[in-house]
C-alpha cells in the first residue's frame, strides 16, 4: 500500500479514504477487469453459443490481465464477477441442467477457463529457453518407457509437423465440455 501510494503521489493514509485495506483494493481491481467479460451476444442461438461466447471472453480477459487469474480463487467476488457467474449458471439452466448437473457443469466450465489460462500464461512467461527444456526431456524421458508422453511433447515442439490447421487448444476443450453437457441424460 505504501509503494502504491508513493507511485500515485499520495500519502498511504490517503488511500484508506478510498479502500479499507489491500484486500479491498484487490477485490475492486479484479471486479473492474471482470467488467470486460462479455455476456451472451444478442441473437445468440441457444445456450451453448452463449456460454461459449462468455467463456472465450473470460479467457481473453484473463490473458489481457495475467495477474487476475492468480488472484481469482483467493479474492472475494464483487458485483461484476457475481454477474458473470450468474450468467454462466443461467445459461446452464437454459440447457436444461438442474441440481448437480448444473453445478458441476458450472465447475467444469469455470475451472477450465481459469486453470487453462493460468497454465497458458505460466508457459508463456517461463524464462527458460524451450530448447533447454526439450534437451532435458530428451535426456531424462525415455521413449521406450513413455512413448505417448514423448509423442505429446513432440506435438508441442513441432507445431507444424501435423497436417492441417492446429485447433485452438482452449476452444477445443471448451467445446468438449459443452458437447458433454449437451448430451448429458436428464437427471
Amino acid at each position: 500500500m505504501r509503494r502504491l501510494a508513493g507511485q500515485l503521489g499520495f500519502e498511504v493514509m490517503s488511500l484508506y479514504n478510498h479502500v479499507a485495506n489491500k484486500d479491498d483494493l484487490l477485490e475492486g481491481m479484479l471486479d473492474l477487469v471482470c467488467c470486460e467479460i462479455d455476456g451472451p451476444p444478442e441473437g445468440a442461438t441457444g445456450w451453448k453459443a452463449g456460454l461459449r461466447h462468455v467463456a472465450i471472453s473470460a479467457h481473453e480477459m484473463l490473458l489481457r490481465h495475467p495477474w487476475a487469474g492468480e488472484l481469482w480463487p483467493h479474492v472475494f467476488p464483487g458485483p461484476a464477477r457475481w454477474r458473470y457467474m450468474e450468467t454462466v449458471l443461467e445459461l446452464l439452466k437454459d440447457a436444461g441442467l438442474t441440481g448437480h448437473d448444473r453445478d458441476l457443469g458450472f465447475h467444469a466450465v469455470t475451472l477450465h477457463i481459469t486453470g487453462f489460462t493460468q497454465q497458458q500464461l505460466a508457459y508463456a512467461r517461463d524464462d527458460t529457453d524451450p530448447r533447454d527444456s526439450y534437451a532435458r526431456v530428451a535426456r531424462e524421458l525415455s521413449d521406450a518407457d513413455y512413448p505417448l508422453m514423448t509423442d505429446h511433447i513432440d506435438y508441442h515442439r513441432n507445431m507444424d509437423a501435423l497436417p492441417g490447421e492446429r485447433p485452438d487448444d482452449f476452444q477445443f476443450v471448451l467445446d468438449l465440455i459443452l458437447d458433454g453437457l449437451d448430451h448429458r441424460p436428464p437427471a
